[in-house]
């Protein structure tokens, strides 16, 4: 269970969005280290959102019952559907411009909260996480199993964004990328559609019998 999710996630954290554009910004512009810690605040934001989509979705399943379960598995199935036939529309390689930015001193912890405020404001990632774990929730009834995905997102994420700020401040990595970027999205779009469509059927056929 904790590999699917895991896997589900990664497919997640391949696909470009604010917080993976502003980590290579920084590594590309500034350095290595800024890269790394952008990633460390949006791992940290990673925490509110994750921590409220499972301790939420186990309160509501505890206290409401197995139907608000499959409601938001069906309408998270939905949600990452979309998601996925988005991405599997994508025809464009993404572009990164060029670097005009003079080299300023960096504050670790301002750095660090601009990465956090990215996430904290990106409402979008709740959606995602409630979405992903809505098909999981049996597996995850005690609280040190909710501890441990809740880990699994912040450490997975961090390591993944590391790993970006590395990569992506260097230019013949950029230039790669930017090449088939597409690519990359249309295989995460798969992999969203599919996992989606799952949910769906998962959740209709409870209505069903």
């Amino acid at each position: 269970t904790m590999l699917n999710i895991l896997l589900i996630h990664l497919a997640g954290l391949a696909s470009p969005g604010p917080d993976f554009f502003y980590v290579v910004r920084q590594s590309a512009s500034h350095s290595i280290r800024a890269g790394i810690l952008a990633a460390i605040g949006i791992s940290l934001g990673i925490i509110f959102w994750a921590a409220f989509s499972i301790f939420g979705l186990v309160w509501l399943k505890q206290h409401l019952g197995d139907m608000v379960q499959y409601v938001i598995m069906v309408v998270g199935g939905s949600y990452l559907l979309y998601i996925g036939i988005s991405m599997l529309r994508i025809s464009d390689n993404v572009t990164f411009a060029k670097n005009s930015e003079n080299q300023t001193a960096l504050h670790s912890l301002t750095e660090i909260r601009k990465g956090l405020m990215i996430n904290i404001f990106n409402a979008k990632a709740g959606a995602y996480f409630t979405s992903v774990i809505s098909g999981f929730l049996d597996n995850f009834s005690e609280l040190h199993l909710q501890i441990e995905l809740l880990l699994l997102f912040v450490i997975s994420t961090l390591i993944y964004f590391c790993l970006v700020a590395l990569l992506f401040s260097r230019k013949p990595i950029r230039e790669f990328y930017s090449q088939y970027s597409r690519y990359i999205d249309n295989a995460a779009g798969v992999v969203f559609a599919g996992f989606g469509l799952l949910l769906i059927f998962e959740g209709i056929q409870y209505f069903i019998h």
